[in-house]
């Protein structure tokens, strides 16, 4: 989103910049009254010369506001959002209120009596306080403004719209947003715009139904390596569906396999050449006995497989543990040092190490902070109600808040961390404490990220625990929801991290200025500038790791060698760049792959209730969702850096759709995840959001070059982001997580793209009673589409339907077996999916589940394993024999899918009637 005023020409704007940092410098040179002076108050006889210092400083105070003036304005100029926006009006208040309490404090010193020298203390501390917010914000609009001018030069604006960019913008929802259609109720506007996928035309589905042809999609759900194995024998029984299929969707696990697929049989061509001729026979990828398949089978436990890869896999976690504090704690040290030589300088506060003495404030502090934080709360209670009043003064109601928060810390909260600290130290020793307590906290966060990542393996610990946590036993879980829990873990989870943070930066501050403190502050800010600055934070993460280890397992070719023929499966070099525009590409009689996952989004109502997360898809033509806007992923590849090019591939679309512990998990939010974003032990990636990519490109094209351009890395401030949880949908970069954060089936995409028969292959785990997974898609289709699916008898698919049958041993399968692993129905399309209304589309749900009809041997198995089939997602360490036995369940459920009659069924009751159907088609940028 382009600035409402637009920024100067380059070269006013670069002077302006300019004149911001020179013209603070006068006060090298001119004199001041002495801040303890000012700040004591009372009654006391002032220095001689303190009317001459007075007045020189009220010529300092002229040129640092026109500083800090020009530097809000370059805050503003290359402000882009509303967050942004916000931040310059503070800016430009924070520096009224500086200049005006400066003057004030000046002219009250000069009056000289009791009272005078009390407000004159007053208004000092309040001139401190707004200076703060006033020069961080100034300072880094300036340092942007001057680097913009100069990268954002017009040859680079003109390389960046040398190509086209082909992009749909996201559903209207914010006053940019393209407007909505008028036309009929809000609920089914929504549903109209949901249905907005690049490149699906309704009406070719419309005219291929009546001619007795399928829209035909497969869908395959989130699990891990379990629903890898699932996926991938389920879809060797049914290869001619597939074949036949226009979409492939895949969720998490299920993306292993269709990833495999993928890669096996792309037309791209290798860096290296092969040595021998790539076979791409989609008939018969991935069948029993192929290389391909024994290649998988013996990399099932591809995390690690060994205890080297384990140590490694670690040692990752250690490694991104370490930098991850460093950058996060490393401030605080900074920070703290920085404020006791401020309050040595400037004592707004008098510091104590004493202590038995409590570093009461000054009154001219608490007067401050009592006019700054009495006008805010008149000034909100004036304007309430009045849209005029809000529109207007109420503008100043947050920045006058925010002052008078500053001052608070200032003058109360800080000294009495700084006291606090220096008790503490005094009592465990100086040394001690300054090591045990970030030591402690790495050793900690280790173990906990540890515990947080096996928190899937809990279901056995539940089970040995079950007298204690079961309800009704006078437990904490039995008096608190488990959402109520939740959110008390998080509360104490950050609330650890944010002590240890405090107490670190009060332990610093007691330093007071001390030279040697301030050389340590400077080493440690360079570590943290070198880290924070140079190290992109996707790769302090376990997405890398990730990334490569799926790879090993996943990426392999068949290829026929020269020298005998054999046909030999031949994997992936780690270099070969699997850009998903080219590997990805649709091959001749195999379907369009679609890797489901998801974009969290917190804080502005752009998700569905309880979900904080929307659909991003990433395929070889489009990447984005309907609420974050589409841009072509070929485009795409060529706007961003190689750093991001290496998640725009095949190989990390499979990834981030099963990033499956994140630091942001949509409807799966955990209490840890606080922990992973700070321990590094986490999976999604930041990947660029379209809408900002089309605004971007827009304004480059308007040449307007104050416009923030993509990131070439992901730095410390979307660490930052992690941590706080902060993902606003106008963000440059969107977080991107396991697709099962949004639908673990896939089936909301297939819907989305409008199938008329669709084949979901669930193996998502889910403890009976129902499918719960299957539940949950169906209410999101009917609330985001208003897609309806009637079912026939889903009861069948139940655990527990067949209680007893000869030759079974009943007592380890009794409640285990179903009647039958499949569920079916009608799927009832609303008119404001575009289609035709005597369009109908069928349902198969194939569920991996056991029943009586299975072979001996698979219901052997079962019976000595009793997790079987639902072995937790968190087990990703397969053996030969666990993954044969999901992989033979996969071909048994794909076999009965197949025979299930797929001609559709009109509805029981005739549908809804709505508004006029409308295609969803725009034209592409």
């Amino acid at each position: 989103m382009s600035s409402p005023s637009p920024a100067p020409s380059r070269t006013i704007a670069a002077r302006a910049g300019l004149a911001a940092l020179v013209l603070p410098l006068t006060g090298l040179v001119l004199p001041a009254p002495p801040s303890d002076v000012v700040l004591a108050g009372g009654d006391t006889p002032l220095p001689a010369g303190t009317a001459g210092d007075a007045a020189w400083d009220l010529l300092f105070l002229a040129a640092l506001g026109t500083a800090l003036w020009l530097a809000a304005r370059a805050a503003h100029w290359c402000a882009c959002g509303p967050r942004a926006f916000q931040a310059a009006r503070l800016a430009r208040v924070s520096t009224v209120i500086t200049v005006a309490a400066g003057v004030l404090a000046n002219v009250l010193l000069l009056i000289g009596t009791a009272w005078a020298r009390d407000l004159a203390a007053a208004a000092a501390v309040l001139e401190f306080s707004a200076l703060l917010p006033a020069v961080a914000i100034g300072l880094w609009g300036v340092v942007t403004l001057l680097w913009r001018c100069v990268a954002h030069s017009p040859s680079a604006l003109a390389a960046r719209t040398r190509t086209r960019l082909r992009t749909r913008a996201p559903r209207p929802v914010e006053a940019d947003d393209p407007p909505a259609p008028r036309d009929g109720d809000p609920e089914a506007t929504r549903w109209r715009d949901a249905y907005t996928v690049p490149g699906v035309d309704p009406d070719a589905v419309s005219r291929r139904f009546a001619e007795g042809t399928h829209t035909t999609g497969v869908c395959l759900s989130g699990g891990g390596i379990r629903a890898a194995s699932v996926a991938m024998g389920a879809l060797q029984s049914l290869r001619a569906e597939l074949l036949s299929s226009d979409y492939l969707v895949s969720v998490s696990g299920g993306g292993y396999t269709a990833g495999a697929l993928q890669q096996a049989l792309t037309e791209a061509r290798p860096p290296t050449p092969l040595p021998g001729d790539a076979v791409r026979d989609p008939a018969s990828v991935f069948a029993e006995g192929t290389a391909e398949l024994h290649h998988v089978r013996r990399n099932s436990s591809y995390l690690a497989d060994t205890p080297g890869r384990m140590l490694a896999a670690l040692g990752r976690i250690a490694r991104g543990l370490v930098l991850s504090l460093a950058v996060l704690f490393g401030p605080a040290v900074v920070l703290g040092v920085l404020a006791g030589a401020l309050y040595d300088a400037v004592p707004l506060t008098p510091l104590t190490l004493d202590p038995l003495t409590y570093p009461a404030p000054r009154p001219g502090a608490l007067v401050a902070l009592g006019a700054v934080g009495g006008a805010a709360f008149l000034l909100a209670l004036f304007t309430r109600g009045n849209a005029h009043r809000r529109a207007r003064a109420g503008r100043l109601v947050a920045p006058l808040a925010t002052v008078a928060l500053t001052l608070a810390v200032l003058a109360l909260a800080v000294p009495l961390l700084v006291w606090a600290a220096a008790a503490l130290l005094e009592s465990t020793g100086r040394v001690s404490a300054g090591v045990a307590g970030p030591v402690g906290t790495v050793v900690l966060t280790y173990l906990a990220a540890i515990a947080s990542m096996f928190w899937r393996h809990r279901a056995m610990l539940g089970r040995q625990a079950a007298g204690l946590f079961r309800r009704g036993t006078g437990g904490i879980p039995a008096a608190l929801p488990g959402g109520v829990l939740q959110r008390l873990l998080v509360i104490v989870t950050t609330g650890v991290l944010a002590v240890v943070w405090l107490l670190l930066f009060a332990g610093s501050a007691t330093t007071l200025g001390d030279p040697e403190a301030l050389w340590t502050a400077a080493l440690v800010a360079a570590v943290v500038l070198v880290l924070g600055a140079g190290f992109d934070v996707t790769s302090l993460s376990l997405h890398p790791f990730y990334r490569q280890r799926l790879a090993s397992a996943f990426a392999v070719r068949s290829v026929r060698r020269q020298a005998d023929g054999q046909v030999v499966a031949v994997p992936y070099d780690p270099a070969e760049r699997t850009s998903l525009s080219r590997y990805g590409a649709a091959t001749a009689g195999f379907p369009k792959v679609v890797f489901a996952a998801a974009a969290n989004l917190t804080g502005e109502a752009r998700t569905p209730p309880g979900l904080n997360a929307v659909s991003y898809t990433m395929s070889a033509d489009w990447t984005g969702g309907p609420d974050v806007g589409w841009v072509r992923t070929a485009d795409l590849e060529r706007a961003v850096t190689p750093r991001f090019r290496r998640d725009l591939t095949v190989q990390g679309a499979v990834a981030i759709s099963g990033a499956a512990f994140a630091s942001a998990m949509g409807k799966a939010s955990r209490w840890f995840q606080v922990l992973l974003a700070v321990s590094g032990a986490r999976l999604g990636a930041w990947l660029p959001n379209p809408k900002f990519v089309r605004h971007a490109h827009e304004a480059a094209e308007a040449g307007d070059w104050a416009h923030p351009w993509l990131p070439r890395a992901r730095r410390l401030p979307y660490l930052l982001r992690e941590v706080f949880g902060i993902h606003p949908n106008r963000d440059r970069l969107l977080h991107v997580s396991d697709g099962g954060h949004y639908d673990n089936l896939g089936l909301v995409e297939l819907f989305r793209r409008r199938c008329t028969l669709i084949y979901c292959v669930d193996a998502s785990n889910d403890p009976p009673p129902t499918a719960s997974t299957f539940a949950e898609a169906l209410t999101l289709a009917r609330q985001e589409l208003g897609v309806r699916v009637e079912l026939d008898e889903p009861w069948q698919a139940e655990a527990g339907q067949v209680e007893h049958v000869p030759g079974i041993d009943t007592l380890t399968l009794a409640g285990r077996l179903s009647a039958s692993p499949l569920i079916t129905g009608t799927i009832i399309y609303p008119p404001e999916s575009g289609l035709c209304d005597e369009v109908r589309g069928r349902l198969v749900v194939a569920r991996a589940v056991l029943w009586p009809e299975l072979p001996y041997q698979l219901l052997s198995y079962a019976a000595h394993q009793p997790e079987f089939p639902n072995d937790s997602t968190g087990d990703q360490w397969f053996d030969d024999a666990k993954f044969s036995a999901y992989t033979e369940l996969g071909r048994h459920i794909g076999a009965k899918a197949r025979a299930v009659s797929t001609v559709p069924t009109m509805p029981a009751t005739p549908a809804v009637p709505a508004t006029p159907a409308a295609s969803t088609e725009a034209a592409v940028r």
